[in-house]
Order: structure tokens, then C-alpha cells, then sequence
């Protein structure tokens, strides 16, 4: 949870409201793997320590890894890696994009960005149409975007 809320600026507590951490978690850990995972959590922990914002780890390989999994927060998709990504990383070699679960599209983050739901997936509510947009709601440092 730590690395995916560095990788994506939403707290812990946001991303465990999306209901998609446990499907995602699995999705990642069998394109990937753990010990992957674990070395990308290292590179990304350590370049954020020294300033306080995460950079792109200098491994080119986790780097791809890196935007990977916020591409698949923000979307629902896991995009698939490069070959030779895939081959750095010890992967499958039959790693295609694919959305991870059905419910991940409405999910994504990028609706939460600018506090929308995802086209046809929320009903507006009645007379909405009537009255502006509501400001996204901020929470956590940084206001989570």
C-alpha cells in the first residue's frame, strides 16, 4: 500500500476505498512478481525520502514497473511491459494489457482527480442538472492529487 501511494499521491486510505487493492495486488504479483515488487518499493522509498516526492527509480526496468502499476490505479488496466522489461524483471512472457476486474474502470483515480465518477457508472441524482459542480474534496497531504 505504501508503494502505490507513493506511486500515485492518494493515501492508503483512498485506494483502499476504491475496493481495488486486493484484485490489483494480484494482478500485479502474478504479471511481476513479489521480489519485483519488493525491489521497486525499495528504489521508490528511497528516491522519495530524499526529497520528499517520488522520482522515476534510475533502473530503467523499474521505472517501467513503476508507471505500470499507477497506470493501472488510474485506469483500471494494467498496460503490459515491454520485452525487455519482461526480460530484466524475470516476467512472463505473455504479459498483455488487459482491465484487471470488472468493477476497475469506475474505480479509477482518474475520476477522483477532479471528483467525477467514471461516464455511466454513478446516477447524477435527481435535479442535479439544476445546480454547478461540487469542488473535488481534498484530503490527506497534498490533497491527494
Amino acid at each position: 500500500m505504501a508503494l502505490s501511494a507513493e506511486l500515485t499521491g492518494f493515501s492508503a486510505a483512498e485506494l483502499w476505498a476504491t475496493g481495488m487493492v486486493e484484485p490489483y495486488r494480484t494482478a500485479v504479483r502474478e504479471r511481476v512478481g513479489g521480489e519485483q515488487l519488493d525491489e521497486l518499493a525499495a528504489a521508490v522509498s528511497c528516491t522519495a525520502a530524499s526529497g520528499g516526492t517520488p522520482v522515476r527509480p534510475a533502473d530503467e526496468a523499474l521505472g517501467e514497473l513503476a508507471v505500470a502499476v499507477a497506470y493501472l490505479w488510474y485506469t483500471g488496466s494494467w498496460p503490459g511491459l515491454p520485452e525487455p522489461v519482461r526480460a530484466r524483471l524475470g516476467c512472463a512472457a505473455d504479459d498483455e494489457p488487459f482491465t484487471v476486474h470488472p468493477d476497475s474502470y469506475a474505480a479509477g483515480l482518474v475520476w477522483r482527480t477532479f471528483g467525477g465518477h467514471a461516464p455511466a457508472t454513478h446516477a447524477p441524482g435527481f435535479g442535479s442538472w439544476s445546480r454547478p459542480p461540487q469542488e473535488p474534496v481534498r484530503t490527506g497531504a497534498g490533497g491527494g492529487r
